[in-house]
């Protein structure tokens, strides 16, 4: 849970610090949020699934986790 926690913030750091730069560069709040999507809008098919690859990936990892940490307390109470 952590892990997912740390990629969580990191992942709005990264969108606040890039949000805030162009705001700084003097666009409006409107227009650098613009600026935040406009990668997706250019991306292809293949790129799409090597996101949600990545998503998946990370948030897979969590749940096999847990569920692992769930069965070892189980087994250790019997």
């Amino acid at each position: 849970m952590k892990i997912l926690g740390v990629f969580i913030f990191i992942f709005l750091l990264s969108i606040s610090l890039s949000v805030f730069m162009d705001i700084l560069l003097g666009f409006s709040l409107s227009q650098a949020l613009l600026h935040l999507l406009n990668p997706f809008w250019v991306i292809e098919s293949g790129e799409y699934v090597m996101l949600a690859l990545l998503l998946l990936l990370t948030i897979g990892q969590q749940i096999v986790i847990i569920i692992k940490n769930k069965a070892d307390k189980s087994n250790g109470s019997s």
